[in-house]
């Protein structure tokens, strides 16, 4: 990296890089790995490996309107 900084700023092209041949890592899909450990999570404590229990939801109803607080009054 210093040979790169030194010959950008004598004003000459810097050296072309060689780019990696192959991965250094392993790329690994987290949503399917996150779903494998649910389901195996599941499986460990005996529920069923499908899917979750679908309810109806009920709208809910309006809280009664509060009072406005009282007027305070100036000291006397």
């Amino acid at each position: 990296m210093e040979a790169v900084t030194e010959t950008k700023a004598e004003g000459h092209a810097p050296p072309e890089m060689e780019a990696p041949t192959e991965p250094k890592g392993k790329v690994v899909d987290l949503m399917s790995a996150l779903q494998d450990s649910v389901r195996a999570a599941k499986q460990a404590r005996g529920e069923e490996g499908g899917e979750g229990e679908v309810r109806e939801i009920r709208p809910k109803t309006k809280a009664p309107a509060k009072n406005a607080p009282a007027k305070k009054r100036p000291a006397s």
